[in-house]
């Protein structure tokens, strides 16, 4: 594992946490929300566009929470989801 990129290390990371919750929903348990701050701040646009569609997937499980501060994320976002994604500003 040391010898991967951070980005290659988040996306592991990622991987291992969206595996486990799905598991966890496969197992017929009370289904989990899955929030994350920030996940793909280390990931290229193309895979923050792969990170997004994974979590679009999971939302039709389970409540899938996505926070923020970095405005071309959101794009990212709404071009990989279009509509499936609801965005709210805080100010």
């Amino acid at each position: 594992v040391e010898a991967l990129s951070e980005g290659a290390r988040d996306q592991l990371y990622l991987s291992l946490r969206l595996a486990g919750l799905e598991l966890h929903l496969d197992e017929g348990r009370t289904p989990l929300p899955f929030v994350a701050d920030d996940l793909f701040v280390n990931f290229d646009d193309a895979r923050a566009a792969a990170g997004f569609i994974a979590l679009g997937k999971l939302a039709q499980r389970t409540q899938v929470i996505y926070f923020t501060h970095h405005h071309h994320l959101i794009d990212i976002a709404q071009a990989a989801l279009g509509e499936a994604v609801t965005v709210a500003r805080l100010s």
